[in-house]
């Protein structure tokens, strides 16, 4: 269970759990892709789920925040 983990403390457990750096673990995701991608009868589903698990781990989004709306002046005066 994720709970209310924030994504990139998510992201480092995952990332300590391979036991690699950055450009190491993005080598390897590249080579099982490239072995599967070799083999007649690759699992596309097996295939997708690396692409989507090295894409998460490797970029790093930064959202950008909605502006807050200024507050509305009326033209009344009392």
């Amino acid at each position: 269970m994720m709970g209310p983990a924030k994504l990139s403390t998510i992201r480092a457990e995952v990332r300590r759990a391979f036991n690699m750096p950055d450009a190491e673990l993005f080598a390897w995701f590249t080579r099982q892709l490239e072995d599967l991608g070799q083999k007649h009868r690759a699992n596309k589903a097996e295939i997708n789920t690396l692409q989507l698990l090295r894409d998460a781990l490797v970029k790093e989004v930064k959202r950008v925040r909605p502006r807050r709306k200024p507050p509305r002046i009326t033209g009344r005066t009392s």
